[in-house]
């Protein structure tokens, strides 16, 4: 099953980022949507950019919300590129038959967004999650939180704002498994490595965010397939000759001792590994943990030692 492909800032390893001719690249590679990310200036417009101030992508210097939009648009920003108003990312979006993510920067821009992404294929998504659940009132639009870390509860997290979707930058298996048991969406970022693609891919991602939709647009459409041991990642997390399993089970990584243990990779990474573990799989185990999906490893360890009456 092909992935969503979403070039980060247009496709900003191809073209300046965040311009109209990022986008156009991104377009050309095949994305199914571009991200852009937008900020206020002094007099109330929505302008492309990542950053608080046009230093490090523009040939100008200063705070972009101290800048009035005139400012900002004589400014080169990269191969004789403008920095774009959000409005003309959008119609250019529409106009190449691309989805577009527009990530709000700061608070306080969600009428101001809404009002340019009613009626597209958009997802709004912010850092600030209070921000997304505003937007999701006041508009028909599908939205998305961003996290950087991995929270204790990130599908919670989404729910609280309302969220269609979560961006993560780091994932577990548990993220994809908990996430589209409730119908929300996963879309980890930022992913430049095809083989990262298709592990990611196996573990459940409904798309990936990369500054390079040309490089991995063909990892993204292959269809997913079992990773055999010797060709895993992560192996030797499990023995020669079995197939990857571990990652997919509902409680890893338990870090139950009596479950498993840590190993280390061929890539010199420590790893929690559960192969000899069978726990999940025994029928009145798998069972108990069919009605109950949020059992720990503990209450499971309880099931599995009861005797049938």
């Amino acid at each position: 099953m092909m992935s969503t492909v979403i070039g980060h800032r247009g496709a900003r390893s191809l073209a300046p980022e965040n311009t109209l001719e990022s986008i156009r690249a991104a377009g050309r590679c095949g994305a199914d949507f571009v991200e852009v990310d937008v900020r206020l200036t002094k007099d109330g417009f929505l302008v492309v950019i990542h950053d608080d101030s046009v230093d490090r992508t523009t040939d100008g210097t200063g705070r972009v919300d101290e800048m009035t939009l005139e400012d900002i648009t004589h400014l080169d920003a990269g191969s004789g590129e403008r920095v774009p108003t959000l409005a003309e990312a959008v119609d250019l979006a529409e106009f190449l038959d691309l989805g577009i993510v527009v990530e709000m920067k700061e608070e306080g821009l969600e009428e101001l967004v809404a009002v340019e992404v009613r009626g597209k294929r958009a997802i709004v998504t912010s850092f600030y999650h209070a921000s997304v659940r505003e937007i999701k009132e006041i508009a028909e639009v599908k939205t998305g939180i961003i996290i950087a870390s991995l929270p204790i509860k990130p599908v919670d997290l989404a729910i609280e704002a309302g969220a269609d979707s979560i961006f993560p930058r780091l994932t577990n298996p548990n993220l994809f498994k908990k996430a589209h048991r409730v119908g929300i969406e996963v879309y980890p970022w930022t992913i430049n490595d095809p083989d990262q693609v298709r592990w990611l891919k196996r573990l459940g991602a409904d798309g990936i965010v990369t500054d390079d939709p040309c490089r991995v647009r063909k990892a993204a459409d292959e269809e997913a397939t079992d990773v055999k041991a010797g060709e895993c990642q992560y192996y030797p997390c499990h023995f020669e000759g079995q197939d990857c399993t571990h990652c997919f089970c509902p409680l890893y990584p338990c870090k139950d001792r009596e479950l498993g243990r840590f190993i280390e990779t061929k890539r010199g990474k420590r790893l929690w590994s559960c192969v000899d573990c069978d726990l999940v799989h025994r029928p009145k185990v798998a069972r108990y943990l069919s009605a109950h999906p949020s059992a720990t490893a503990e209450v499971l360890k309880r099931v599995d030692r009861q005797v049938d009456r």
